[in-house]
């Protein structure tokens, strides 16, 4: 027997309803799990933003010591509500800047009317601890260590 050659009623291109129906309902059944675990990206950025400050932080205090060994002149930092200020003069010509934070409070030693003197041997004028307090509650410290005047993030 001949078979006759009749086009194909079914194209081979494209998506049936069902596929599409299947698809959607594995994408709203993940989408459901991760909202019920607590799975939040806003909470993952401000993490992420927190640690970046911590280290924007750590790094400025270095470069400021840095810059305070290379040229001879002190440099006093404050920790403020809303950032660090640092101030030297160099010349006679005094200079200011300031580290605005967003995402961190601070306390510790060096908190409040105690300033931080970064001196131009290396050396710092009193060893503490600064605590950077997320917004969230999780702290930081980092650690300035008197006599080498050593500075660094604790990690612990």
């Amino acid at each position: 027997m001949k078979r006759a050659n009749r086009p194909c009623l079914r194209k081979k291109e494209g998506y049936t309803l069902l596929e599409l129906l299947v698809s959607l309902s594995i994408l709203a059944l993940l989408t459901v799990t991760l909202l019920g675990t607590g799975f939040n990206s806003r909470d993952a950025f401000s993490d992420s933003a927190y640690d970046a400050e911590c280290e924007k932080i750590l790094y400025a205090l270095l470069q400021y010591q840095n810059e305070a060994i290379m040229d001879g002149y002190r440099r006093q930092v404050r920790f403020l509500d809303d950032g660090m200020r640092v101030v030297w003069t160099k010349n006679g010509v005094s200079q200011t800047e300031q580290i605005a934070v967003k995402t961190l409070r601070f306390t510790g030693s060096y908190t409040g009317a105690t300033a931080l003197n970064l001196y131009g041997h290396g050396t710092v004028s009193q060893g503490g601890t600064i605590n950077l307090t997320s917004l969230s509650g999780d702290v930081k410290r980092i650690v300035v260590q008197v006599g080498n005047g050593r500075i660094y993030l604790d990690e612990s």
